[in-house]
């Protein structure tokens, strides 16, 4: 793996957030124009491109509190998980792999903050060294941000594939909303497009604790999940079938449906787009 030094913390944020349109965080995309005083001096070029991939990594995201500009990232791009859809994929040469910690995370988001680029964070991770690790990450940042930093805004945090009951509970504590995406419809669909997570012990059970931990905590964060849609021969069926029986088990406020957009250099590269029609008459 090549791990980019040469940019700035700041710079790394957005650019691993320009990279995680694929993941939802309740939104739209952003369209007023960001302004390049978060950035460091640099060249024109560069900051066209900073400002660009700064555009394209928030979203508008509907909260209690009305619409707010949301930024999503990642800690890292580094993966050890080989997902068949997922442009972070093990292996894929392509993926510029940038890593941030904890401290790094926090001070550049609320750089932006400051800025009045952004009100929320949305915070995933690609997975080095175990789910469990990524997800200290990710909670280690939004303690951070809540304890030392103050931070008040709105808050979603990824609940990592294998993270543990307490994670969950603390990352539940801390964050406004929280998700676990299930990606496929049934165990046999999650393996055919993600052979290396466990569709129960990994993904659906995590969804069961959040809700027991809301109900039995009074805990408020919401819950989200998503699908991968039209890449393994899901049917619409399936599809609507488990969402209504998270919905009322795990106590979702939302599903998401993702149409398949293949990235070049992984197993789906060659198979079509899947039409967005296909994926928004699911809702």
């Amino acid at each position: 793996m090549n791990f980019t030094i040469a940019l700035t913390p700041v710079e790394k944020i957005v650019h691993m957030g320009d990279a995680t349109g694929f993941e939802p965080a309740g939104d739209a995309p952003h369209e007023e124009a960001p302004r390049p005083g978060c950035f460091t001096p640099q060249s024109a070029a560069r900051a066209r491109r900073n400002e660009e991939a700064l555009r394209r990594a928030i979203s508008t995201v509907a909260t209690p509190r009305g619409p707010k500009p949301v930024l999503k990232t990642m800690m890292t791009t580094a993966c050890e998980r080989d997902c068949f859809y997922c442009p972070f994929r093990a292996g894929r040469d392509r993926t510029e792999r940038l890593r941030l910690q904890p401290e790094e995370m926090a001070d550049g988001f609320l750089r932006l903050h400051r800025a009045g680029l952004v009100e929320g964070l949305f915070l995933s991770s690609g997975i080095i060294g175990g789910g469990v690790r990524a997800q200290d990450s990710i909670i280690d940042t939004a303690e951070i941000l809540r304890k030392k930093r103050g931070f008040r805004g709105y808050l979603h945090l990824k609940i990592m594939p294998g993270a543990e009951y307490d994670q969950v509970r603390r990352a539940m504590q801390l964050a406004d909303r929280v998700s676990v995406n299930v990606e496929g419809a049934t165990p046999q669909r999650l393996a055919q497009l993600a052979p290396k997570k466990h569709f129960w012990d990994e993904l659906v059970q995590r969804l069961l604790w959040i809700e027991e931990i809301r109900r039995t905590e009074r805990v408020r964060a919401s819950s989200v999940t998503q699908f991968v849609v039209g890449a393994v021969g899901d049917t619409d069926l399936e599809l609507l079938a488990l969402s209504e029986k998270l919905y009322r088990q795990a106590g979702l406020s939302r599903v998401y449906y993702a149409a398949v957009r293949p990235a070049r250099d992984t197993p789906f590269a060659d198979r079509p787009a899947v039409s967005r029609r296909r994926a928004h008459r699911l809702y």
